[in-house]
């Protein structure tokens, strides 16, 4: 039997432990704190406050580095908190860029109005597109963000649908029809800004000799240089796929 006398810790060491062991239960009270307020959250269908800053903090990391280069470990630095903190917060990256997404409708969808009475679906449809298009360029890479969304959280783009297939059916189009219509617009929409966030600016097209790489092709040579001498930019492009999209979904 060890009847060696124990040792005394020093009060460096007790008050060692004694930060240790507060700094454990301020982890732990952070945590349920978190659980808390997400559960909190959920009933409401609305982000916690420390959710929010997360949400647009991640939303200006975005802008600065791109999605590809967006990181936890990088916007825990920015909140100046170690990284395992926003888990508490949203369980992976791919669970923040769904919030990412859902703010970044909101900022444009506030309040989106009926169709008039008198008023073409088409003209109503295109208005609504082309804010849905508006949204995702007001980030960098927003198309890529938006597009990958699901239906919740990114509850504003399922509202979105829903809106545009009242307007279509109030105006007589049949709910199967209205939707195949809806969801055409969208993809398109959202593949148009996709491409438009990932291809070359017109200053770029420029700058580079483009015609030469497509020379042996003479019929894309000719709708590209008609596209550049018709000074059309790139909204308006949009909204000409948008017409021929609409002149062709309307029903006999």
């Amino acid at each position: 039997m060890d009847r060696r006398p124990k040792r005394s810790l020093t009060v460096e060491q007790l008050e060692r432990r004694r930060g240790l062991i507060n700094q454990r239960l301020d982890d732990q009270r952070a945590r349920m704190n978190a659980r808390i307020d997400r559960e909190k959250a959920k009933l409401s269908g609305e982000l916690t406050p420390k959710q929010q800053e997360i949400v647009s903090a991640a939303l200006e990391l975005l802008d600065e580095v791109g999605l590809d280069n967006l990181s936890l470990r990088a916007l825990a630095q920015r909140l100046d908190v170690r990284a395992p903190a926003l888990y508490w917060h949203f369980k992976n990256k791919e669970a923040l860029v769904e919030h990412m997404a859902e703010a970044i409708l909101r900022a444009e969808f506030k309040d989106v109005r009926p169709r008039h009475e008198g008023e073409s679906w088409q003209d109503w449809l295109t208005f609504y597109a082309s804010r849905l298009r508006k949204a995702m360029l007001a980030r960098r890479d927003g198309g890529r963000v938006v597009a990958g969304a699901h239906l919740y959280p990114a509850v504003t783009l399922i509202k979105w649908f829903e809106d545009s297939l009242v307007a279509l059916t109030s105006a007589g189009v049949d709910v199967e029809t209205a939707w195949h219509i809806v969801r055409t617009v969208s993809v398109y929409t959202f593949g148009y800004v996709i491409e438009e966030q990932a291809g070359p600016t017109r200053e770029e097209r420029t700058n580079t000799d483009l015609m030469a790489v497509v020379a042996q092709y003479p019929y894309v040579a000719a709708a590209m240089q008609a596209a550049d001498e018709s000074g059309a930019d790139t909204e308006e492009d949009f909204l000409v796929g948008l017409e021929y999209i609409m002149r062709g979904s309307t029903p006999s």
